[in-house]
């Protein structure tokens, strides 16, 4: 039997759980304490691969975390021959500062990137909102910062030697 359907389904836009205007408003924080397990008790796959490089999460046994107490969570599975207790606490403790590390440059990186946005927005908003169609040239701009010291006063003109300073009487 030979069975053919032909459907023909509305295409559906992606529904993204946060936006991405959203996502990057606030740098997000970690609630976990460990940074090896993530509080989970099992140690990152990425991270432990530092340790075991072949490692295969889908075949190998689950490492677990020796610096916190969430890995005992898992103990009750040892007899089963599912998890491995092979790493120790100095190692565990390795791999979390490593973690951290890592996650103060991304958060840089992040905060750095925040930031370029921001200027690019503010160069294009001044840009929009500017009535000039260029950018002033360093003299016009020397001269412009002149007029505006003259004008609030706090600009006082040096006087050159030998001239003297005229007096209203």
């Amino acid at each position: 039997m030979d069975f053919e359907f032909e459907f023909e389904f509305e295409p559906l836009e992606p529904a993204p759980t946060r936006i991405e205007e959203e996502c990057e408003k606030k740098i997000w924080q970690p609630s976990w304490k460990c940074f090896c397990c993530q509080d989970t008790g099992k140690i990152q796959p990425l991270l432990i691969q530092r340790v075991i490089p072949k490692y295969n999460y889908s075949r190998d046994r689950l490492p677990i975390c020796q610096l916190c107490n969430k890995g005992r969570d898992w103990l009750h599975l040892k007899d089963e021959g599912i998890i491995d207790t092979r790493i120790s606490f100095d190692t565990c403790r390795k791999l979390d500062i490593m973690a951290r590390s890592e996650w103060k440059r991304t958060t840089l990186q992040w905060f750095e990137h925040a930031q370029k946005r921001v200027e690019q927005e503010t160069t294009e908003i001044s840009r929009k909102r500017n009535l000039r169609q260029r950018d002033r040239t360093q003299a016009e701009l020397v001269l412009a910062q002149t007029k505006h010291f003259f004008a609030r006063g706090d600009w006082e003109e040096i006087k050159e030697e030998g001239e003297e300073e005229v007096t209203e009487e």
